[in-house]
């Protein structure tokens, strides 16, 4: 019976370390320019029946508690002070940028609409890829040589000025994408996803179609981690760990005088 309580303790103190590498990770990206917050499912373990009076009414034997599911919460976050920057974007819906590495061609979807344009005038997100258009192309001829400046509305239409007569011409249009199935894209780091196998059907266009929402420009979309909720969950997890750590301790001073009295 002690080594089934030592094993069974060990069970949940394996869940709340998880809970809370989950709960660290949030608060530590509570700055982070569009972060989307996790939340844990918990589940129980059963190891069998035990067996009753009642035959018919036999319960299960519990065996601790397991990590079901790790979700991601996709609601938007507030916008950070806004920037004055024309190639910040901030999209007010459910949709993603995507973006593309020149060398592998692997596209990339991120809420991270930290923009800038390179020495050759391409629009690139933070890490140096193409920022895709709606169309699914890199977006280019964005020449300071060329424009006095640019500006992006709602939709997504980059406008630029030109130099030599003033006359605004629409050079591309901002990509947005959007899943059937948010839940299935895979979180990767440098606040990009991709689509796993249960991401669903992915639609790009324009902004402002369906659910793919609006773009605000001069502004960035700020991280939703809620930490006053997210200090609860740690005060939270943290006594459920320290009453694992305490009943895997009880577990072993009983099975050690169990081993005292057989000696």
């Amino acid at each position: 019976m002690s080594a089934d309580l030592m094993y069974t303790a060990l069970a949940g103190l394996n869940t709340f370390n998880t809970a809370l590498s989950v709960v660290s990770d949030n608060i530590s990206n509570a700055n982070t320019t569009g972060f989307k917050s996790n939340t844990v499912d918990f589940g129980d373990i059963v190891s069998g029946l035990i067996a009753t009076s009642n035959a018919g009414n036999a319960v299960a034997a519990g065996a601790g508690s397991s990590v079901l599911n790790v979700e991601t919460n996709f609601t938007t976050g507030s916008a950070q002070a806004q920037t004055g920057t024309w190639s910040d974007l901030m999209i007010q819906g459910s949709g993603f940028f995507s973006a593309e590495n020149a060398s592998s061609k692997a596209v990339y979807y991120t809420r991270d609409g930290e923009f800038q344009v390179n020495a050759s005038g391409d629009l690139v997100d933070t890490n140096g890829n193409d920022v895709l258009s709606s169309s699914g192309k890199a977006i280019t001829g964005l020449d300071p040589s060329t424009y006095s400046s640019f500006s992006i509305d709602q939709n997504g239409n980059i406008d630029g000025t030109a130099i030599s007569t003033g006359a605004v011409t629409t050079i591309g249009v901002i990509g947005v994408t959007t899943f059937s199935n948010q839940n299935g894209l895979i979180r990767i780091g440098e606040n990009d996803y991709t689509p796993g196998g249960n991401a669903g059907t992915a639609t790009t266009g324009a902004a402002g179609a369906g659910q793919a929402g609006t773009i605000s420009s001069g502004a960035l979309e700020g991280s939703n981690v809620d930490l006053t909720q997210q200090m609860v969950n740690l005060i939270d997890y943290q006594a459920d760990y320290q009453a694992c750590s305490k009943a895997v301790t009880t577990g072993n001073n009983n099975l050690q005088t169990v081993v005292s009295l057989i000696r």
